[in-house]
């Protein structure tokens, strides 16, 4: 869908009581040769602190996971760039979450699908109005206790999951 027909969304919760994500981290960092970077800790617009993990690849594949209590992981955000060979396999990595009751099959279909719609909703975007900055974005995919979309903002795929997150219309 086009970014001004975009779902907003809820705060983000918890993905899950007790779920830091730090083993699916590490693990995802070992993969794809991810630096992380020491927790830092950020105030958000409300005037909450949320603390993150951020994450960057030599082949410019990016990680951010996000802590709203500052232990229970409740996003994890991944970007690839377009034209990188290896980015779907990254972002499927990516919704591979070890969070009880996430059926990866269907997240990782649903990936496949939504960059196959993202892709050609770009397209028909840039060949509509010319512009090669275009930002679009997919449906929702729900899973468990997370919300899954997938963004197109020309050259680069941002797939966020979020805990508890409800899809809103605007």
């Amino acid at each position: 869908m086009a970014s001004d027909k975009r779902p907003t969304f809820g705060a983000a919760d918890t993905m899950a009581t007790g779920y830091t994500g730090k083993d699916f981290l590490a693990g995802l960092s070992k993969d794809w040769k991810l630096k992380l970077d020491k927790p830092v800790e950020q105030e958000m617009p409300d005037g909450k602190k949320r603390t993150y993990v951020n994450g960057r690849g030599g082949s410019g594949a990016t990680v951010s996971a996000g802590y709203a209590d500052h232990e229970d992981m409740s996003s994890l955000v991944c970007r690839t760039g377009t034209k990188q060979s290896d980015g779907l396999d990254f972002l499927t990595a990516c919704t591979g979450l070890d969070v009880a009751g996430v059926d990866h099959a269907k997240a990782s279909s649903w990936l496949r699908q939504a960059k196959k719609e993202t892709d050609s909703l770009y397209g028909k975007k840039v060949a509509e109005t010319g512009n090669k900055k275009e930002y679009v974005v997919s449906a929702v995919f729900t899973s468990g206790p997370v919300a899954m979309v997938l963004h197109r903002a020309y050259d680069k795929y941002s797939l966020r999951i979020l805990g508890g997150a409800v899809a809103q219309d605007k």
